[in-house]
C-alpha cells in the first residue's frame, strides 16, 4: 500500500509500511529539518511540522493519517519569512546547538500566523510547552517572538557572533557554530549528513548490532522498541526511601524522558562523523561508542553505516 499528501509544496507518494510521519519524511523523502529527539514518545518537539496549517508532531503521527493532506517542514517555509526567524534566534541567542529549534520555529510562525502579537509572552511560553531545549531555556526564545518581524530591532541586537562561539566551545567542550543557519537545523548533525544509501545499524535485544538496508527494517530486526512501549524492562535507578508514604511516584531513564539518540555515520576506509555535531546535539554523549561501531561496520560492509544509539541503549 501507499500514501501520497503535499510536502512543501510537491506532492509525494511512500510506501506505506505503519511508520510514522518523521520516518516518512526523513527516511523516505530526505527531509531534514525536522528532527527526531525522542521518536516515538512525541515529548521534545524536534519533529514538528505544520499539517494544514496547524503544528503536529511528526515521530507520533502515523504517515496514513496525512494521506491527502498538506504538510509543511521549516524549508518549506517562506524564504523570507523563514530567513527572519533564523537572523531573530541568532540575534538573542535562541539556538546553540540548533537541534531543538527547527521545531520551535514552525510551531512559533503558526502561533504568529494565528495574530499572536510579539508582546504576548504567556502565549509564547505555553506553546513552548510542546517543546524541550536542552541548552537555552525559554527567555531567549520568547525575545525572539517579541521582536517580531522589527528588521532594524534584529540587526541591532549588536552579538559578536564569533566571541558567541568561542563562548560557546569553551563552556560545552565541543566546537560549537554560531549564525541564523544554526537555527534552521543546518549544522551538520550526523544523522542529517548521512548519505541516503547508507545502510542502518542498530542494537539488538542481544545487545549485537544489526545492519539493514533501512530504518523500518533495522527496528524489526533488532526486536525492539522504544519510548513508551518499550521492550526494555523498566529499571528503577533509585530505590525509594522507607517509610509509611501515603503515596509514592518513580520514574525510570526511558518513561517518560525523551531519549537523546546518539549518531554516526562512516564510509569505508573514513572518519566517521562526530555525534556531538553542533556543540551537543541535544544531548549527544561525549563518550559514546557510534563512530567506532560505525567505522568498523562500514569497513565489514564496504558501504557507508549510518548507526543510531537511543538513551536506552
Amino acid at each position: 500500500m501507499s500514501c501520497s499528501f503535499s510536502v512543501d509544496g510537491v506532492d509525494v507518494t511512500v510506501d506505506d509500511d505503519g511508520g510514522s510521519l518523521l520516518d516518512a519524511l526523513r527516511d523516505h523523502l530526505g527531509k531534514r529539518a525536522p528532527k527526531d529527539g525522542c521518536s516515538p514518545q512525541g515529548q521534545c518537539g524536534c519533529c514538528t511540522v505544520l499539517v494544514d496549517g496547524a503544528p503536529r508532531v511528526a515521530c507520533v503521527t502515523p504517515a496514513r493519517r496525512v494521506a491527502g493532506r498538506r504538510v509543511t517542514t521549516l524549508d518549506g517555509m517562506d524564504p523570507a519569512e523563514r530567513a527572519g526567524w533564523a537572523e531573530r534566534f541568532c540575534a538573542t541567542g535562541a539556538s546553540q546547538c540548533g537541534f531543538c529549534t527547527p521545531g520551535i520555529i514552525v510551531r512559533l510562525a503558526a502561533l504568529e500566523a494565528k495574530g499572536v502579537g510579539p508582546d504576548d509572552e504567556a502565549a509564547v511560553e505555553r506553546s513552548l510547552a510542546a517543546h524541550l531545549c536542552r541548552c537555552t531555556g525559554w527567555r531567549t526564545i520568547v525575545e525572539a517572538f517579541a521582536l517580531g518581524a522589527d528588521e532594524a530591532a534584529t540587526r541591532n541586537a549588536g552579538r559578536d557572533l564569533d566571541a558567541a562561539a568561542q563562548r560557546a566551545t569553551l563552556e560545552g567542550g565541543a566546537a560549537q557554530h554560531v549564525g541564523p543557519e544554526v537555527a534552521l537545523g543546518r549544522a551538520g548533525f550526523a544523522d542529517d549528513t548521512a548519505p541516503d544509501d547508507a545502510l542502518v545499524a542498530l542494537r539488538s535485544v542481544d545487545g549485537d548490532w544489526v545492519v539493514a538496508e533501512s530504518l523500518a527494517e533495522a527496528r524489526a530486526r533488532s526486536g525492539k522498541r522504544q519510548g513508551r512501549r518499550t521492550t526494555e524492562a523498566l529499571a528503577h535507578p533509585i530505590a525509594l526511601p522507607e517509610g509509611d508514604w501515603v503515596a509514592t511516584l518513580r520514574t525510570t531513564w526511558v518513561e517518560p524522558a525523551y531519549l537523546e539518540p546518539d549518531a554516526s555515520w562512516c564510509a569505508p576506509g573514513g572518519e566517521p562523523a562526530s555525534p556531538l555535531a553542533n556543540g551537543g546535539a541535544f544531548g549527544g554523549k561525549v563518550a559514546s561508542e557510534v563512530g567506532a561501531v560505525a567505522r568498523r561496520l562500514a569497513d565489514e560492509h564496504g558501504r557507508p553505516v549510518r548507526v543510531l544509539s537511543t538513551r536506552e541503549d
